[in-house]
């Protein structure tokens, strides 16, 4: 009995986030992958991109989906519907200014490396379930 304790104090632990306890909120950030001036990002570049801006910022985790996303852009006259490849990140982050901080970071790098117009972010509080 002592060592399953033992293992589940210690499993809880490991599988416990480290803001457990706190507020949460689920971030869902939508990239699109097609480019101003014609063509699209790489499967490279956006591999490049998680890893040296979004992962180091939430090394905890993440999810990423592979999408199909449509968005109507108010800037071109007439505005005109879009349809482009997209990458949907989702991240559960602690509900602080850190994170919140980490979170604008990630969209204006995007902005300006791949020089785009906008990533839609969306935020929803979650209570963490284990």
């Amino acid at each position: 009995m002592r060592r399953f304790a033992a293992f589940f104090l210690i499993s809880f632990l490991f599988l416990t986030p480290a803001f457990a306890g706190q507020g949460a909120v689920q971030t869902t950030l939508y990239f699109g992958l097609s480019l101003p001036k014609g063509g699209s990002i790489s499967e490279k570049q956006w591999q490049g991109f998680l890893a040296d801006t979004v992962t180091p910022r939430f090394p905890d985790g993440l999810t990423v989906v592979s999408a199909i996303g449509q968005w109507r852009n108010p800037k071109v006259s007439p505005p005109k519907t879009v349809s482009e490849r997209t990458k949907v990140v989702i991240i559960v982050r602690a509900d602080t200014p850190a994170s919140a901080k980490a979170i604008t970071e990630i969209k204006a790098s995007y902005l300006k490396r791949f020089h785009q117009i906008s990533v839609l972010q969306t935020d929803q509080p979650v209570r963490i379930v284990e």
